[in-house]
């Protein structure tokens, strides 16, 4: 069997990637997902006559294009390349292009040749070699370069990578992660502990209803930044997000068939927990409340029995603002459910249950912040 890994990869990248096949040939590739050659061809069983495309007579005859057989070269995602069949959007992509397949629009793809490896392996054109392999297009118009290294092949990507807006930011966080020399290594290593510990997970490929999907490494990145629950002084390479992890279990306690968990949803909760934090009890009783104004919320109404439409229904469908409008919408709706919580006999030593005021929400929707500690809550 060959070796997985081919260079200098974290811990965190081998544990994102495990389970997965990361060097490969288009031919391995198409046999790992068959489903998509075999959409192709059911496809093209049904064209009356079947169209066959090719290069020939394409170019000017006084400049004509250096050809590839893809079939020589490999795709090594742990040096940069990223799988053209992985997602289901670009599956659905790359049979739309073999479907359309056109010689004159298809542009060069990207060869190196890592004289160390004395191997081939596709850096850019992934998409384009895969729609051409289904076509029966072998050769391709290529660029080789010659590269000295695995290194040297990495640096190009990621220097390719910063004005490649095509590529998801799912495989530029995988980039991140694999390469301790990048200036976002922190940044996605802090990201992925904090889902590890946290129990949820980045990629579509890992959901479950115990590790549910949260998509948005950018959203993500915010809450942690902004609403995490760090202390001030704590940097990127070290912070837990301890305010994210308390919503996540709040969340899945909610909703625990639930393999995904909207990023917006997410954030409006976890700037709740960071708002709140000198407003409801410390410990096991504070956990506790949170959980319990989860469901109280998600039963408040049939819309709300779907996390899928709190945003909406609660009114927080603003991208840049999920947190401030989450928050206060939220601040909002516990007034709501708890209105008569402090009403009647009670205990002294418990902790008492805050009511928001109008002028508390309305910052909140323009900016987050911590309110500070109201001592008419405090256990007598």
């Amino acid at each position: 069997m060959r070796q997985e890994y081919t260079s200098t990869v974290t811990p965190q990248y081998k544990a994102a990637t495990k389970g997965r096949n990361v060097r490969y040939t288009i031919e391995e590739n198409f046999n790992r997902y068959p489903e998509v050659k075999e959409a192709y061809l059911a496809w093209r069983n049904k064209q009356n006559p079947i169209q066959l495309e090719t290069f020939a007579g394409i170019f000017h005859p006084n400049f004509k294009q250096s050809m590839f057989d893809i079939r020589n070269a490999e795709i090594r995602e742990d040096w940069g390349q990223r799988n053209a069949l992985l997602e289901q959007g670009r599956k659905k992509k790359i049979l739309g292009m073999a479907k359309n397949f056109d010689p004159k629009l298809f542009e060069p793809i990207s060869i190196d040749y890592i004289s160390d490896e004395n191997a081939f392996i596709i850096r850019d054109g992934g998409g384009r070699a895969h729609a051409g392999y289904l076509c029966g297009i072998y050769n391709v118009p290529a660029t080789v370069r010659y590269v000295e290294s695995f290194e040297e092949s990495r640096r190009l990507f990621n220097a390719q990578d910063k004005y490649a807006a095509a590529i998801s930011s799912y495989d530029k966080f995988e980039q991140q992660l694999l390469n301790k020399e990048h200036s976002r290594h922190n940044i996605a290593t802090d990201i992925w502990n904090i889902a590890k510990s946290s129990g949820f997970s980045l990629h579509y490929s890992n959901k479950s209803s115990s590790t549910p999907l949260v998509a948005g490494i950018g959203i993500l990145q915010r809450i942690i930044r902004v609403v995490g629950g760090d202390a001030k002084d704590v940097g990127w390479g070290e912070r837990t997000a301890p305010n994210l992890a308390m919503a996540i279990d709040a969340i899945k306690h909610a909703f625990p068939a639930n393999d995904e968990v909207p990023a917006s949803v997410l954030e409006a909760l976890t700037a709740f927990v960071h708002v709140s934090k000198n407003r409801i009890p410390s410990g096991d009783e504070g956990i506790r409340r949170l959980k319990q104004f989860v469901v109280d919320v998600r039963d408040s109404s049939d819309e709300l029995q779907d996390i899928d439409k709190w945003t909406k229904t609660l009114g927080a469908d603003s991208s840049n603002k999920y947190a401030q409008y989450g928050a206060s919408a939220l601040m909002e709706k516990w007034n709501e459910l708890y209105k008569f919580k402090n009403k009647g006999i009670r205990n002294k030593s418990t902790y008492r249950w805050v009511k928001w005021e109008k002028e508390e929400i309305a910052t909140t929707k323009m900016n987050i912040m911590q309110f500070a500690r109201d001592e008419s809550l405090l256990p007598e």
